[in-house]
């Protein structure tokens, strides 16, 4: 959208430029040399102006004919119609690029994600009451924060502003470590005891792919936090 609009406004000026010229030239050839732009507009201004010595060696100029005139304007206005097309670099949304995107997600979603993994880690699959806290709490440190938090950091690791998130390296390991979440949801909800303790270490097996991901400490170094 941001290139779409920036494209509309940059015609736009070049169009209006381009009326403006064209009707100056109805009263004098020599606005061409005041109304051409000094760096951009190259090829029009020495277009509009053409210098040539006399005999006695004293340079003058000479205005253009309104033809020539046009002909420049109009490839002066073509050539930053073509260059308007070009879309602006996005800066990378990868640590090393130092995205604005990424850093101001790592400040908003870092420290939720970490505080809901830890207390995810820190549980004991066999206290029922335990888990089912971690599940129903709605504050930082429970599932549903975290899940949320958890999916907004992985989606800021982008290289493009235009890349479907479930393309994402981070956004596909927090899924597939969520889809283990789910299954040992259902454990819960069934009392099975067995189903809640083997996806809850399919899960945690998963999640050193995410944090990788997204640059956050290994499972081992947030269980020692």
């Amino acid at each position: 959208r941001g290139t779409s609009l920036f494209n509309t406004i940059l015609t736009t000026i070049i169009m209006m430029r381009v009326v403006l010229l064209l009707l100056s030239t109805l009263f004098c050839n020599e606005a061409a040399a005041f109304l051409a732009p000094s760096s951009i507009g190259v090829t029009a201004r020495h277009s509009a102006m053409r210098s040539y010595v006399d005999g006695d060696g004293a340079e003058r100029t000479t205005p253009l004919s309104r033809k020539k005139f046009v002909e420049g304007i109009v490839q002066s206005s073509c050539g930053l119609l073509v260059l308007g097309q070009f879309k602006p670099a996005y800066a990378s949304g990868g640590a090393t690029a130092g995205g604005v995107y990424l850093l101001s997600a790592k400040q908003r979603y870092n420290k939720r994600v970490t505080s809901g993994l830890k207390a995810f880690l820190a549980l004991d699959v066999n206290d029922i009451s335990a888990v089912n806290a971690f599940f129903e709490t709605k504050d930082e440190g429970g599932w549903e924060d975290l899940s949320a938090a958890a999916y907004l950091l992985a989606n800021a690791f982008r290289t493009n502003s235009s890349k479907a998130p479930d393309s994402l390296p981070s956004v596909k390991s927090w899924k597939a470590f969520s889809k283990d979440i789910d299954l040992l949801k259902r454990g819960l909800a069934k009392k099975d005891m067995g189903k809640v303790a083997s996806s809850y270490k399919n899960a945690e097996e998963k999640l050193d792919e995410y944090l990788a991901n997204v640059e956050l400490p290994t499972v081992m170094e947030l269980k020692q936090m």
